[in-house]
């Protein structure tokens, strides 16, 4: 007698048949989908809330959020049983035993998950690139993408988290869904139904399919992390905003800065007008760098020429991917900007590297590029923190002529230095501050800085 070929033990004996495994894969996808998007969109906004304020009880509602990564699905199961059950205060949906009443208790049971890990991505945004944001005048809408934008592989990670956790997940569903058959049983449910019937094999099977969907959708993920399709190779244009700035005079009065009850900077005042280039030279630790920034509006609250000028901190950060990116940020955040990659780009040398990744950089590259950045906004004052400390002679002449036309277009510069001869090559008068204050020239400190007698 001819024996028929065997089947797949899923197939031929299990509750869960080739009629309706389709349909259960199906019903998990959208149940675990759902409830991760839900969760994702309310987990990711609220983290980038907590990570923008200063709330003092935030300590305590990281370790409430990080308790509860170990939320028990019976609990959540319960709650929204009770929540959703005829006397429950959402009875009137009539969601209990439904695939809304499984979405629901999955996207509780995830949220904190989905939060804590997006929380700590956001975080990780250092402040020096939030001080870049700023100084570029991102609106907050652009703020929000950018944060995202450079915590994006945190942010991912946090919903393959919960995703992985919604997927696997049998206690709530079970509870509130009822596992009933060609309503609301998910590949979990059936998994737990085979092995109570003894179907073992059949429950492995369900368990492999659960297993490569959650591999899928994991190399899916990690596969956009990757993928450079956002990522700008080419340079712009040769074209550029060359013209004239008009005449201006930028007075800064009274700047101080306390920080732990300790005073930086003691009532600095100051000015700079177009065609003017002011050299700020001090010790370190004088406070010129501090007092560059109050000028910024970034230690206190933002100056009346916050939208006036652009910012290069000593240690300067990218926040783009790559050259050309970086260097299409300004023209990106305002729309008055055009994207003048090449142009920049042939200033300092970057006219072959506009696909090379911003973290493959050196430290002399990164200031370069972060100089051009600046340069690009197009603002009629410049703020240079030790713009060349890291640089060779060669590049140190590029970016001083740099300097030079914008002075010649009428623009008005402020760098601190601690290179004597550079402040008297490159300024129009010096500034000296001690110990937070500005100080006369004719001060001994000041003439020992300048002979180089304090500056190492």
């Amino acid at each position: 007698m001819l024996r028929q070929p065997q089947r797949f033990v899923l197939l031929r004996y299990g509750v869960v048949d080739s009629t309706n495994l389709w349909d259960v894969v199906v019903r998990t996808l959208v149940t675990s989908g759902s409830a991760t998007i839900i969760a994702g969109m309310f987990a990711i906004g609220f983290a980038l809330i907590l990570a923008n304020v200063r709330w003092r009880i935030k300590p305590f509602l990281r370790a409430t959020t990080q308790a509860l990564y170990g939320l028990p699905p019976v609990v959540v199961g319960v709650a929204v049983y009770i929540a959703l059950s005829k006397n429950g205060v959402f009875g009137s949906l009539n969601w209990l035993f439904t695939i809304q009443g499984m979405i629901v208790a999955q996207t509780f049971l995830i949220f904190p998950l989905v939060l804590g890990v997006s929380w700590t991505a956001l975080e990780r945004v250092s402040s020096e690139k939030r001080d870049v944001f700023r100084v570029m005048n991102a609106t907050k809408r652009q703020r929000v993408f950018l944060e995202m934008y450079c915590a994006r592989r945190g942010i991912t990670n946090a919903v393959l988290l919960g995703f992985g956790r919604a997927i696997a997940e049998v206690g709530a569903v079970m509870m509130v869904g009822g596992n009933i058959a060609g309503k609301t049983r998910v590949l979990t449910t059936s998994v737990v139904l085979e092995t109570s019937v003894g179907h073992l094999d059949a429950a492995l099977q369900l368990g492999l399919i659960l297993l490569c969907i959650s591999l899928a959708t994991a190399f899916g993920l990690q596969f956009i992390q990757y993928v450079r399709f956002f990522e700008q190779q080419t340079l712009g244009s040769e074209k550029a905003l060359n013209q004239t700035f008009e005449e201006f005079n930028a007075v800064w009065e009274n700047l101080t800065v306390e920080k732990d009850g300790t005073e930086i900077i003691a009532s600095c005042s100051l000015e700079v007008s177009g065609h003017e280039i002011v050299a700020l030279m001090g010790e370190s630790g004088s406070g010129k760098s501090t007092l560059l920034r109050a000028m910024a509006g970034l230690e206190n609250a933002p100056t009346d020429y916050s939208r006036d000028l652009a910012y290069v901190s000593q240690n300067p950060v990218l926040v783009m991917d790559t050259v050309a990116n970086e260097l299409e940020l300004s023209s990106r955040l305002h729309s008055d900007l055009p994207n003048s990659g090449i142009h920049y780009a042939s200033l300092c040398g970057f006219e072959e590297k506009g696909g090379q990744r911003t973290d493959s950089l050196s430290g002399g590259e990164v200031q370069r590029l972060a100089f051009l950045r600046a340069l690009s906004m197009n603002r009629k004052i410049l703020l240079l923190d030790e713009v060349t400390s890291e640089l060779d002679g060669s590049s140190v002449e590029r970016i001083e002529k740099q300097i030079e036309l914008f002075r010649d277009r009428g623009g008005g510069v402020v760098f601190a230095t601690h290179n004597p001869f550079q402040a008297e090559r490159l300024a129009d008068r010096i500034l000296y501050i001690h110990n937070g204050r500005l100080i006369h020239e004719d001060d001994e400190v000041s003439r020992q800085i300048l002979e180089g007698r304090r500056i190492g």
